[in-house]
């Protein structure tokens, strides 16, 4: 009796302890989870900065000013050569030599003309004088007769017969100071072969025009030195060698006189220069600019190495925010701004240039306005944030 007694008051315990967590059950359902905290995040602020228009180039060194140097006589054998590629030259110094035998005898030929042309002159004036006497002389008998026969002195025949002498003598006299004349264009032109004959002589000296340094050199001793051929020599004129580089046709209008230009020289490395020259047109196959860059100061430089760079065609301040706050889709660009109560609102934005990680904003955005710094595909518009200032100390985004 005591044993079924006690199984029965277990019984009713573990009935009890049932429904009372039967009744416990919905309570429990019915009470509600914590909420989950809003993530944290780092934010920054849209403010001025620098901006630089950077206008990327490639292209090659060349000569400033390159001189070449042909033959001013044609037809003569190179009997000498002074100068090599890379030899730096002074002006008037001399280069090569051709040959001159028959030149030489051309300027005694001409020296001879010059003295025969001369003497004619002298003869030529001889001539003159003697018609010039007989001129007078007949001028004087022919006025003479004419008054005597005006007196009944001579007759009419005399008189003619003085008249026709006045006038040969005055024929004479023209004609002897037409050849004077003659002669006198005889000596110019004997003159001025004599100073042709001097001329092509001294060609045969080929001296630098320019002060600078041998690039080329295609004489050969023994070749026959032609004009209107490869050129003797080239010289780059002073030795200034600058970059030609090469720049896109649409970007070539923000590029000015003065701009500064970094280059990277193959076998000299980083160096800085300024736009020197900037054309009026573009190519029209390549539709691309050849700009020169000068570099002055620069050792060591070689034409036709290769050069790329930089040029800084605009700086200015700007407002910026970092390059990573801004996001692209299809509507264009936009950034997650830090609106009321921390929650974050889209802002589309019109971006600008890029300058040393940070991008220029030209709309949608003010002054001391904060968007997320790293925004990607973590958040949305209409999230609530904890915001943490960008270098501030407080813990790192939840991103």
């Amino acid at each position: 009796m005591p044993a079924r007694r006690r199984g029965a008051g277990v019984a009713r315990a573990r009935a009890l302890a049932l429904a009372v967590l039967a009744l416990a059950l919905p309570l429990v359902a019915a009470a509600p989870a914590p909420a989950a905290e809003a993530p944290r995040v780092r934010v920054t602020e849209a403010r001025p900065a620098e901006i630089a228009i950077n206008i990327p180039v490639t292209g090659t060194l060349v000569a400033r000013e390159e001189v070449m140097v042909n033959p001013r006589v044609a037809g003569r054998i190179i009997m000498a050569l002074h100068a090599d590629v890379g030899d730096a030259v002074d002006e008037g110094a001399l280069l090569a030599e051709l040959d001159r035998d028959s030149l030489e005898v051309q300027l005694a030929q001409a020296e001879a003309e010059l003295a025969r042309a001369k003497a004619a002159v002298k003869q030529a004036a001889s001539q003159v004088e003697l018609a010039q006497a007989n001129f007078d002389n007949a001028a004087t008998n022919y006025e003479r007769n004419r008054k005597l026969r005006e007196s009944g002195t001579i007759s009419q025949a005399s008189v003619d017969q003085s008249e026709t002498a006045y006038q040969t003598a005055r024929a004479s006299l023209s004609a002897a100071q037409d050849g004077l004349a003659v002669a006198n264009a005889q000596v110019r032109q004997a003159e001025a072969q004599l100073r042709m004959a001097r001329l092509n002589l001294g060609y045969t000296r080929i001296t630098a025009p320019v002060d600078g340094i041998i690039a080329a050199r295609n004489a050969r001793l023994g070749a026959v030195a032609v004009a209107g051929a490869q050129p003797m020599f080239s010289i780059i004129a002073h030795g200034e060698v600058e970059a030609e580089v090469e720049v896109l046709e649409t970007e070539v209008a923000q590029v000015s006189l003065g701009d500064r230009v970094t280059l990277n020289i193959a076998g000299i490395g980083e160096t800085e220069g300024k736009v020197r020259l900037v054309p009026p047109s573009v190519d029209a196959r390549t539709r691309l600019a050849k700009l020169r860059i000068a570099l002055p100061g620069v050792d060591g430089l070689r034409t036709g190495s290769f050069a790329r760079g930089l040029i800084e065609a605009r700086r200015y301040t700007a407002l910026t925010v970092p390059v990573s706050a801004i996001l692209s889709d299809g509507d264009g660009d936009f950034v997650l701004l830090l609106g009321k109560d921390d929650i974050l609102e889209r802002r589309d934005v019109k971006a600008g240039a890029v300058w040393a990680g940070r991008r220029e904003i030209v709309s949608g955005l003010d002054e001391g306005d904060r968007v997320v710094l790293r925004a990607g595909p973590f958040f949305q518009s209409g999230d609530k944030v904890i915001p943490v200032l960008e270098g501030a100390a407080g813990g790192e985004s939840d991103q």
